[in-house]
């Protein structure tokens, strides 16, 4: 059976064990509500089907977190070089208990994982990604700026609404703690005020449901300019062309000589550019997030969208003849937020890298995501399971244990009968490991 969105479920199951206030067309909110309550427990019952996927991550500095709709690591294969495809070493999963109790967290300096650890849970964190410190970007910087962008495809923040939409930051600067709220209104971007922030504390959403996903970005700029100038090939830079249906297009296309340093949510901003046809490009936005890179093509291109769509081109050579530049920033992704008066937590890990770039491909167990609209996806989507799980909310709300009690055991009795049926003939390997240390015999039984 295919996996069922909320809407699916709302039609099959609304009237069968919704309560009274769930019934009718206008009811639907509120079955989303008693869904909200029974998936999560459903979901944690165990690896049912669907909740299992891949997930390939990269870190050069040991750490790296798991996506938001990711609850735990099941298994991990690390290529050590990051830049192959050798997943040859597969890794323990261990608890952050295991390095602190035994060797007390490898150095004295409390930054490397033994590599016989294997990978290292360590908790949650505010943040995707961790700041560098400001002594080791390179080029030196003061710090970071925020900038709070849309997630592509969406090309602008949402509008604001009755009970406004914000996204509260709480991060370090020099002189101290700051908190900054970030008001959306339909703005291509939002820009914090600070430019010497350090560390992220916490991202929160305040008010109501944001209405799409909204990314929450730092990027520094260098006291040298030059340090962060691409080398366009060729002297124009185009937004759609040629004739017939293809010719207008929201993206813009740059051609570069190396866009290796480049990556998909980085900006880049223009400086001293001509238009035939009267476009500024220089103007608003000053920042372009980058929604896509190409390194296979000669030259590399870089691909940036707007919001209005038409077959434009920028000359290189601006009506004053000064030559225009382009300008990259680095971006680090903080947070993507969307659920209303959520604050941020992203499960963090590590792993022994020697201080280079590896690569990991993840086998992850799926967090349930509250659901938010009619359209979001339900994984766990074997209808009777669902029935059970909110007849079992329900009487557990009448206090009518018994009843309750029986509703969960027939649901996890369903999903182990449905997660049977789904493997077929692969049936789960059987290991014995006397050490207790991962030294088992491969294939022994």
């Amino acid at each position: 059976m295919a996996t069922l969105t909320v809407q699916g479920v709302t039609d099959a199951l609304q009237s069968v064990c919704g309560s009274p206030a769930a019934q009718g067309d206008t009811g639907a909110p509120q079955f989303r509500k008693e869904l909200n309550l029974a998936l999560p427990r459903l979901y944690n019952m165990g690896l049912w089907r669907d909740l299992l996927f891949e997930h390939v991550v990269s870190t050069s500095d040991g750490t790296f977190t798991i996506p938001d709709y990711a609850e735990s690591v099941i298994a991990a294969l690390l290529d050590p070089t990051g830049d192959t495809v050798d997943y040859s070493y597969p890794q323990e999963i261990r608890s952050q208990f295991h390095d602190y109790n035994i060797v007390g967290r490898n150095d004295r300096a409390g930054e490397n994982t033994l590599a016989a650890f294997g990978i290292v849970d360590d908790g949650y964190a505010p943040s995707q990604n961790e700041l560098k410190p400001i002594a080791d970007l390179s080029p030196a910087s003061q710090g970071y700026y925020l900038i709070i962008t849309p997630s592509f495809p969406d090309l602008s923040l949402p509008p604001t609404v009755s009970d406004s939409r914000k996204v509260t930051v709480v991060f370090k600067v020099k002189a101290g703690i700051k908190t900054e709220t970030f008001n959306l209104n339909s703005q291509q971007f939002l820009a914090g005020a600070d430019s010497d922030v350090s560390e992220i504390l916490e991202v929160k959403t305040e008010g109501v449901d944001l209405g799409q996903e909204v990314k929450v970005v730092a990027y520094y700029v260098t006291t040298n300019p030059v340090d962060q100038e691409l080398t366009l090939s060729g002297t124009t830079v185009k937004q759609g062309g040629g004739t017939g249906s293809g010719s207008s297009t929201t993206t813009i296309t740059v051609p570069v000589t190396d866009a290796s340093s480049v990556k998909e949510g980085d900006f880049i901003s223009f400086d001293n550019w001509d238009s035939v046809s009267g476009v500024d490009i220089s103007a608003v936005p000053s920042l372009f997030v980058v929604s896509g890179v190409d390194t296979t093509s000669t030259p590399h291109n870089i691909y940036v969208a707007r919001s209005t769509s038409a077959a434009i081109t920028w000359n290189l050579v601006g009506a004053d003849g000064a030559s225009g530049k382009i300008y990259h920033y680095d971006t680090t992704q903080l947070a993507t937020v969307r659920q209303p008066n959520k604050v941020s937590r992203y499960r963090r890990y590590r792993v022994d890298a020697n201080n280079q770039k590896a690569s990991l491909r993840l086998l992850l167990k799926r967090k349930f995501v509250p659901l938010l609209d009619q359209n979001d996806l339900v994984y766990v989507s074997s209808l009777h399971a669902i029935k059970h799980a909110m007849l079992g909310n329900i009487a557990e709300e009448n206090a009518d244990l018994e009843r309750a009690n029986y509703h969960w055991s027939v649901c996890r009795n369903v999903l182990d009968e449905q997660l049977d049926a789904h493997r077929g003939a692969a049936k789960p390997a059987v290991r014995l490991d006397p050490s207790g240390v991962g030294a088992y015999t491969s294939n022994m039984m």
